[in-house]
């Protein structure tokens, strides 16, 4: 029942997004959050073993830049650097 009251706005459990979509929303909200680069590249390298590889998130963090700054987009893609040396 927890779990009906907890994600019944959030389709987690639903058939609407793939776990690669979630991922990839995720680290989205991360990047244009900013201050958590340890948690953004951990959700850099959980996208690369989804399949999302590395060209694929500096592809979205370009499509990101406008809206959450050449900073944050900076740290986005050096996390993502990161998570492929890994």
């Amino acid at each position: 029942m927890v779990k009906e009251i907890v994600y019944q706005a959030v389709d987690y459990l639903g058939t609407g997004l793939t776990l690669a979509q979630r991922e990839m929303i995720t680290f989205c909200f991360l990047a244009a959050q900013g201050g958590c680069e340890p948690q953004l590249t951990s959700h850099a390298k959980g996208n690369m073993n989804l399949g999302n590889d590395r060209d694929f998130l500096i592809r979205l963090v370009s499509q990101c830049l406008p809206y959450i700054g050449y900073p944050r987009s900076l740290n986005a893609v050096a996390c993502v650097n990161k998570a492929a040396e890994s």
